[in-house]
This record gives structure tokens, C-alpha cells and sequence, in this order.
């Protein structure tokens, strides 16, 4: 029984040492990181400073683009702090204050952190009550409700970090998602279909409606196509919404993680 004791007391110890490092690990994390104040201070100093290279929002220039997980996402904080602050390469030291250089940190992480897991200015209660309003749900499900010719939002907050969340809602034209192109056609029998194309060859086009059932059309039938370049979200929720308005929005779809809850 003793003999057992000894062999379990360094599998305890190494037990105990490990949660002990979690623990201290989490301790560790800088109180910027995920801090909306100090993000929104992060983005302007990336916007007046990294942009030049980097792009005014992080999505590339002469620099990388910092918007998608890239090499740099496996690095810890001190390490991603340290490259801002002392440069590496081509990449120029920017020489920072402390803070500021835990600032940009903040940014960049949060430009690849999921939204659902962000605490996001705005009333998600009152953003629940704007989707309604704003015929959001007439082209995008959400648990199971609504229309399907926009992606389904119930994964949004995981699938999405807040920049690209808000970005989609004020400019839906700057990324269409893959598999939502729209089209409108006319049929050589008069009638007039519109939806998102699925798939499409030179002697069919599968067609998406709005209410999720698919069109398999002969293209020998059809009198004219048209492939929209733009989406068919509305692009004016700057001029249609509040600030307000919009804050809550967000709020309100980084909460949809399905099956997830905080």
C-alpha cells in the first residue's frame, strides 16, 4: 500500500503544478487583452503607425496581413510585444510606451479573436430587437428562423471576430462570402427569378431561392442572366441605423454561438 502511495505522490504533484501553471498562465494575460477600450486606442494607433504597411485595418499592404491567423498567431503576447516594440527584419521597431505597445498587441489579437468571446459595446437585448426591425432576418437564419439567402448567423460570434462582424454590417460589399453570390434571371417563359447561385456549368445553374429551396435550371431556358458583383445585403445600416443602433447589433450577434454558452 506504501509502495502505491510513493508511485502516485509524483503523478499528484505533477496534477497540482499543472493547474498551478494554468492558473499563473491566466494571471499572466495582460488586462488590455480583450479590453474594448484599450482595442479601440490599439486601432487607432495601428491605423496612424503599423497601417502604413500593414493596411489601415490590418488587412495587408507591403506588409502582412494581420487580419487572418498568419505566423504570427502561435506567438504568446511577450513575444508579439516584443516584435512590435523592437522590429524584426524588414519590420522597424516602433519604440512604444509600455502601454501603447499592450495596446496594439490587444488589437492585433482581437482581429482574430472570435467576437462571442469579446465583450462587445453595445446591448445585445436591445441588437435582438434591431435585427427584427431591420429585415435582417428576411435573408440570414438564425437558429433555424429565417431566410436563406444570406449565411446563417447561429455560429456568428464563433465564426467571426468583432471587426469583421461590424465590417460585414456597414460594408457588406468588401467580402462577399464564398457560395452567396447573387443572381437574377430571366426565364425565356417571362418569369423572373432571384437567389444565390449554388452551382453553376455552360448547361445548368443551380439556384438558391429565399426560402432555402434549390432551382435546378437548363441554361437553354434561361433568356438572361445576371451575376451580381455586389452583394445583396443592403450597404446604407450607416445611414438607416444609429451608432447606437449598430453597437447593439454586434452585440447581439457575437452572442450566437450555437450550443455554447458563457
Amino acid at each position: 500500500m506504501i509502495r502505491h502511495i510513493f508511485w502516485l505522490l509524483p503523478a499528484l504533484s505533477i496534477s497540482i503544478w499543472a493547474q498551478h501553471e494554468t492558473k499563473e498562465g491566466e494571471k499572466a494575460k495582460h488586462p488590455f487583452i480583450g479590453n474594448v477600450a484599450e482595442i479601440e486606442k490599439g486601432r487607432q494607433l495601428f491605423a496612424n503607425g503599423c497601417g502604413g504597411c500593414h493596411g489601415p485595418e490590418g488587412g495587408g499592404g507591403r506588409g502582412p496581413n494581420v487580419q487572418d491567423r498568419g505566423v504570427w498567431h502561435p506567438m504568446g503576447d511577450p513575444d508579439m510585444y516584443r516584435l512590435i516594440q523592437k522590429g524584426q527584419g524588414l519590420m522597424p521597431g516602433a519604440n512604444l510606451a509600455e502601454d501603447d505597445g499592450w495596446r496594439l498587441v490587444a488589437y492585433v489579437r482581437s482581429l482574430t479573436t472570435p467576437a462571442f468571446e469579446m465583450k462587445a459595446p453595445g446591448d445585445a437585448a436591445a441588437g435582438k430587437a434591431v435585427y427584427a426591425g431591420s429585415g435582417c432576418a428576411n435573408c440570414h437564419t438564425i437558429q433555424g428562423a429565417g431566410g436563406k439567402l444570406g449565411p446563417d448567423l447561429s455560429n456568428a460570434g464563433l465564426k467571426l471576430p468583432l471587426p469583421k462582424l461590424r465590417k460585414a454590417i456597414l460594408d457588406p460589399d468588401d467580402a462577399i462570402a464564398e457560395g452567396y453570390q447573387g443572381v437574377e434571371i430571366v426565364m425565356r417563359s417571362g418569369e423572373r427569378i432571384r437567389g444565390v447561385v449554388k452551382n453553376r456549368t455552360n448547361y445548368t445553374v443551380q439556384v438558391q431561392l429565399g426560402n432555402g429551396t434549390l432551382r435546378l435550371l437548363d441554361m437553354g431556358s434561361v433568356e438572361q442572366m445576371t451575376l451580381r458583383q455586389t452583394t445583396l445585403m443592403p450597404v446604407d445600416y450607416t445611414k438607416r441605423l444609429s451608432k447606437a443602433d449598430i453597437d447593439n447589433l454586434v452585440a447581439f450577434l457575437a452572442q450566437q454561438a450555437a450550443g455554447v454558452s458563457k
